[in-house]
């Protein structure tokens, strides 16, 4: 992939998608959201692994899915981890 890709999602939210090759380090634990090639977004926890298929599964959701991995165009993190300056 050829420079960064930014989303704006509905809500306001801005981020800079992480590559597919990126893919093997999600951290299970946190949700994350998954754009594919046709500009669906899907959240969910995945483990980073792509089956023999080329199907990645999202979990946390009513029912796990499998989607194809070759048409993921990114992934982010729903949140970005950081924690809010405190106020004084």
């Amino acid at each position: 992939m050829a420079g960064k890709i930014t989303v704006v999602f509905q809500n306001g939210r801005r981020r800079v998608l992480k590559t597919p090759e990126e893919f093997y380090k999600i951290d299970k634990n946190r949700k994350a959201m998954f754009v594919m090639n046709n500009l669906r977004v899907f959240e969910g926890y995945s483990d980073g692994e792509v089956d023999e298929a080329g199907d990645f599964g999202i979990f946390g959701t009513i029912h796990g899915i499998a989607l194809p991995f070759e048409r993921m165009l990114g992934w982010c993190y729903e949140s970005t981890g950081s924690k809010s300056k405190k106020k004084k």
